[in-house]
């Protein structure tokens, strides 16, 4: 249970901070290498492209589960505590569609990419690797919405019933 209750919280900060060690050492080994040695890692460039492409997919999820995405809420914060939460439920609602429609989308185009048989430039692995990444992003910005649509809709207002 402790598992479940660590991964809950920190999941995608875990991924997060693997691909952003990752992308500093080869960055930093490169720049050495290159300036120092006069020689670089070819392959360290392709690495460090892909970490970050993972590591912007997967921070939907993180800024979905801790609630710090970028929003206005002038109009909300005027309205009464039971349409607030109504809204905040709504529109939670609807972000969860547009999530589960581009998952859908990006399931699609990594059958497509498999079925071209891509391979990456210098490393030369499958584009299929590469094209998990909005299929993992996606995925797990479903299972947040899902997720912090259920608190919102389970948790109680202060001074009363939810």
């Amino acid at each position: 249970m402790k598992v479940l209750k660590w991964l809950d919280k920190h999941f995608e900060e875990a991924l997060l901070s693997v691909f952003l060690l990752t992308l500093i050492v080869l960055t930093s080994a490169n720049v050495v290498l290159r300036y120092i040695f006069n020689s670089g890692l070819t392959w360290s460039d392709e690495i460090s492209k892909y970490c970050l492409i993972f590591s912007g997919f997967t921070s939907i999820s993180y800024w979905i589960r801790n609630k710090s995405g970028i929003c206005v809420d002038a109009l909300v914060q005027i309205l009464p505590k039971k349409a607030r939460k109504i809204l905040r439920i709504l529109t939670q609602a609807i972000v969860f569609l547009f999530f589960a429609w581009m998952f859908k989308g990006s399931i699609r185009v990594l059958q497509s990419v498999a079925k071209s048989g891509q391979v990456s430039g210098t490393l030369q692995i499958s584009m299929v690797y590469i094209y998990t990444a909005p299929v993992l992003g996606f995925g797990l910005a479903v299972i947040r919405v899902v997720q912090v649509l259920a608190i919102d809709a389970l948790k109680k207002e202060e001074g009363g019933a939810a």
